[in-house]
């Protein structure tokens, strides 16, 4: 089978064996965390001996050392066995001695041995080698060697130790595909990888059918494990109160135990659960308890006899008789098989709401294997799959919706298509129309679902850039009578981005669409009411129009909802909100948001081709641009293979952009051009490549030609909406334009265009053209902003405190950052914050900063 993971491991090996002068590290782990494995991969890629300690020669004194001594080179095994054989009778501490010392006197080529299972040597050797492994250096003799916990001792504490940690969740997903073969389903390997939390040992033990690793039949849970190394009791697992060890088998028969009914059993045994919860071993979320490591379940069920199950089953099923039940019928499933599952499929939906999506896999797969009248069965497995979608969880809802099969009903049939066209787009990267079908209230179809359905199709056509699909599906929802307010949205941005061109019977879907006005920006006290799916609508059209504050008060609204909206709109805005900052040119705010919304991706969750876009634009606001330019080049790749090739100019855009910060203007001029060509129809602040074209041309030397995409530009912005980056654009192109006929004069025009809540990106793009395009003036600074009125007056009404975070942010201090320096909670630095921007009429901290220096200039 072939090695999987474990790349810090192997690095850590291969820096200590690089050396050559001689040292010894060890890698310690539970069992059967994979610590032999990686000592056969460590010993294959060094061409090192192997030494297997083996448990039964522990009561030979001195055998592990002797073992050691024979998987040296013949120099050093011959020296060191003189040394045992006149030291037969010594103390322990004069035989480490005299080996180490032996070792240093020889002059011999470097060597390597590596040991697995360390700790199951005789005490003897134990005590000889702890010695001579801290004293390798100078000998030559590298050592690695593998461990478990040595239970109190500290023999090698001395030496580099290293954890082995779990496998990852993308390795796990590796390495079940190795154990289960390639006919595997997507969605078994990311549930075994989930159910066995990177534990290798139990991975590469698990035993499935070919029809359930295939996904065609129920999974069979808690999985089957099989071999030794299944059942024996984590290292983990310390001597416990046997009351306490009692529970957890109770909870290891099921995914989740009510904590109440938990409770009130400990209390009949006379034990306290806190006791396990301060440990670790069990967590609560909400009214549910659970073991808290999925592979720690899993060993110690398959340590319980089936009658012990059996037992524990009945006494589960008993606990939770009144108030639980979906989890009575968990239990009563195994008592008796032949019982009707509904309530499981119900309780999967439920958990799955709750963001308890594995113990929700097991309820379906345990409802599934049982009887399920098969309209009720089609009806669950639907809400099933929509609220994975709305989890995040799109492949495990592919699985599901897959299973559903068609319903006679037709709003069924519009839901499933709805979570399935959700679903695709994220776990295959692709827009399934042929859903669409269902979106038609003349065969039944709801339409407000309709809508949904329609719109859903819009927006993800237009994430991928392609935008006349967006706009037949915008006709679709006009031409069938389903068109309100969100699909006049869509249809309002389609046309912000040129995308309103003849569709064939409907010339413009605005034409068609009869919603009254919509109010933009919407007011506060509509946000909180608002759907999540309009609030992103919303947000994409107030970017569009440049309104940045109002766009981001959308979506701050929406994500600072109670209860939280689900993960997958939680994503999308953040998402938004990255592009909103990238577009308005706030670098930090950008990086920022980068990291909050990678935080909402779930393990396993592969990017598509736009995702990567607005990735790799954030990486380009900032200085340097560090892995722009790869992210790039594989979003270059995901456009091609995902078909989303209207996504390739806005890259060449991104790239080229780049070109020209580092000077690079011939492959600038190439790479804008490209992207200008293949987007010359739309709106020039939709791309934004023509100023940085412009430039680029000019310092390439090529001048008429820029002259000549400067008039192109300005015919281009008078047919187009009017915007603020147009302005500032023509602005810095005609100032480099000018500059080899009026000089430094022609960039001081431009400055005057600026206003001080003008985006600093677009300042210092100014500023760096005025810099390349006169390298030889003197470096004046931009002139000095307008001052805003009032400022100084909102400054006086701040209190001492609020002045000192101001201050700090004036020099460019993170929340956190400041919060550590003034030695408060990052919750005060981000309150006191609203405090200011409320004080002084701004939204953002790069109008912050504007506002100041506005004040003092």
């Amino acid at each position: 089978m072939p090695f999987v993971g474990r790349q810090r491991e192997l690095h850590v090996a291969a820096n200590l064996i690089g050396s050559g002068s001689g040292a010894a590290g060890l890698f310690v782990g539970e069992g059967a965390s994979g610590k032999t494995t990686l000592a056969r991969e460590i010993a294959a890629r060094h061409d090192a001996v192997l030494v297997t300690a083996s448990p039964s020669e522990r009561m030979w004194p001195l055998s592990g050392l002797t073992a050691i001594i024979a998987a040296l080179d013949d120099e050093r095994r011959a020296a060191v066995d003189t040394v045992l054989a006149r030291g037969r009778d010594w103390p322990e501490h004069l035989i480490a001695e005299e080996v180490s010392r032996t070792l240093h006197l020889l002059r011999a080529d470097p060597h390597v041995v590596v040991i697995d299972d360390l700790d199951e040597m005789d005490s003897a050797s134990i005590t000889v080698l702890s010695y001579v492994f801290a004293r390798l250096r100078g000998t030559g003799v590298s050592v690695i060697a593998t461990s478990g916990t040595f239970e109190g001792r500290h023999d090698f504490a001395g030496l580099l130790q290293t954890r082995i940690h779990r496998l990852s969740f993308a390795e796990s997903v590796e390495l079940a595909g190795h154990v289960l073969g390639p006919g595997a389903s997507r969605a078994v390997l990311h549930v075994v990888a989930e159910l066995t939390a990177g534990d290798p040992g139990i991975l590469t033990a698990l035993r499935l059918t070919p029809p359930e690793v295939a996904g065609e039949e129920p999974l069979s849970l808690p999985l089957r494990v099989v071999g030794s190394s299944s059942h024996r009791r984590p290292s983990d697992d310390r001597p416990r109160d046997p009351r306490l060890s009692a529970l957890l088998d109770l909870l290891a028969v099921g995914p989740v135990y009510g904590v109440d009914r938990l409770r009130e059993r400990a209390r009949a045994d006379g034990v306290d659960i806190d006791d396990l919860l301060e440990d670790g071993s069990v967590v609560v979320r909400g009214e549910l308890a659970r073991i808290a490591d999925p592979a720690h379940r899993l060993r110690r069920h398959a340590g319980l006899r089936p009658e012990q199950r059996r037992t524990l089953h009945a006494q589960a099923a008993e606990d939770h008789a009144v108030d639980y039940p979906a989890t009575r019928r968990w239990h009563e499933s195994f008592l008796d098989p032949a019982a009707d599952r509904a309530r499981l499929l119900q309780g999967a939906v439920l958990l799955t709401r709750e963001d308890e999506v594995i113990a929700a896999v097991e309820f379906a797969e345990r409802a599934l294997a049982g009887e399920i009248d098969e309209a009720r069965r089609c009806d669950l497995l639907v809400e099933l799959g929509d609220a994975l979608v709305l989890d995040g969880h799109d492949l495990l809802a592919q699985h599901y919706l897959r299973r559903a099969g068609v319903s006679a009903d037709p709003d069924t049939r519009l839901r499933a298509a709805i979570a399935r066209l959700r679903a695709g787009a994220v776990a295959d990267h692709v827009v399934d129309d042929s859903v669409l079908t269902h979106a038609d209230p003349r065969i039944g179809a709801d339409p407000a679902a309709s809508e949904m359905l329609l719109c859903e199709s819009a927006a993800l056509h237009l994430h991928r850039g392609e935008v006349d699909a967006a706009v037949a599906c915008i006709a679709m929802a006009a031409e069938r009578g389903v068109a309100s307010t969100q699909t006049a949205l869509l249809a309002r941005i389609a046309d912000e981005m040129g995308g309103c061109r003849s569709t064939g019977a409907l010339a413009h879907p605005l034409d068609a669409i009869e919603t009254g006005a919509i109010d933009l920006p919407v007011p506060q006290t509509a946000l909180e009411q608002m759907p999540a799916e309009q609030a992103l609508l919303q947000a994409g059209l107030l970017l569009l129009r440049e309104d940045y504050p109002a766009a981001r008060r959308v979506a701050r609204a929406q994500l600072d909802r109670s209860p939280r909206i689900a993960p997958m709109w939680r994503e999308h805005l953040l998402r938004q909100l990255v592009t909103i900052d990238v577009r308005a040119g706030d670098p930090a705010s950008a990086e920022e948001t980068v990291t909050a919304w990678r935080r909402e991706w779930i393990p396993g969750r592969s990017t598509d081709a736009s995702s990567t876009l607005v990735l790799a634009a954030a990486a380009a606001l900032q200085s340097p641009p560090v892995g722009a330019e790869d992210l790039v080049r594989q979003g270059r790749d995901r456009a091609r293979r995902e078909g989303a090739t209207a996504l390739l100019p806005w890259f060449d855009g991104v790239e080229g952009t780049i070109a020209l910060d580092e000077g690079r203007f011939a492959e600038a001029v190439d790479l804008l051009r490209a992207a200008r060509t293949a987007t010359s129809d739309t709106d020039p602040a939709v791309t934004r490549t023509l100023a940085d074209l412009i430039e680029a041309l000019w310092l390439a030397g090529r001048h008429a030609e820029a002259r000549r995409e400067l008039e192109r530009f300005e015919r281009d912005a008078a047919g187009a909406p009017p915007r603020r980056w147009t302005t500032l654009a023509l602005a810095r192109s005609r100032a480099v334009c000018d500059s080899d006929r009026d000089g430094l004069e022609a960039f001081r025009v431009a400055e005057a265009v600026f206003r001080s809540d003008d985006a600093p990106l677009e300042q210092s793009r100014l500023r760096r053209a005025r810099e390349r395009c006169l390298p030889g003036e003197a470096a004046s600074p931009l002139r000095p902003l307008v001052p805003t009125a009032g400022a100084g007056e909102g400054m006086r009404a701040l209190t001492a405190h609020e002045r000192e975070i101001v201050e700090l942010v004036e020099r460019g201090l993170r929340n956190r950052e400041i919060a550590s320096a003034l030695f408060v909670s990052l919750r005060t630095v981000e309150l006191r914050l609203t405090g200011i921007y409320r004080k002084l009429g701004v939204t953002s901290r790069v109008q912050l900063v504007s506002r100041l220096r506005g004040a003092v200039g």
